[in-house]
């Protein structure tokens, strides 16, 4: 309850990983689409899939620092997905993730409100995104 005077408590946002399991689908495999051309061919060499963790270290370390990570072409909720990746599904306060939204999609205002946000957040069924228990 909000009371005057008092804030009121921000949702965080995680991908739930086990969401996926239990839908018979594989994050890997949506999460490496974001993967920059460098890391694609790294993990080609190798002639092996990439598991969680590889993908989660090569875009938090590569992949997530370029600037055509994320860009205003790119759905919503995709750039969301990304922003998560790249922070290593740490949860993330709804307003962190409307600033950097924001930020990389050049200052798109409308589609990276907060409110939008976890409209869209609240209702996807793509992504496998749940608020965080524990922050």
């Amino acid at each position: 309850m909000v009371t005057a005077g008092s804030v009121p408590e921000q949702d965080y946002w995680i991908i739930d990983i086990q969401w996926y399991e239990q839908n018979n689908r594989s994050f890997v495999d949506l999460a490496q689409r974001g993967l920059c051309a460098k890391c694609v061919e790294k993990f080609s060499k190798k002639k092996k899939k990439p598991t969680r963790a590889e993908v989660f270290t090569v875009i938090k370390d590569c992949c997530g620092k370029l600037p055509e990570y994320i860009t205003g072409k790119l759905p919503i909720l995709e750039s969301v997905f990304r922003i998560l990746l790249a922070n290593g599904n740490k949860p993330m306060a709804i307003e962190e993730i409307s600033l950097q939204l924001n930020e990389r999609r050049g200052g798109d205002m409308y589609t990276s409100a907060p409110q939008l946000l976890s409209r869209l957040l609240n209702n996807d069924r793509w992504y496998g995104f749940r608020k965080a228990e524990d922050k």
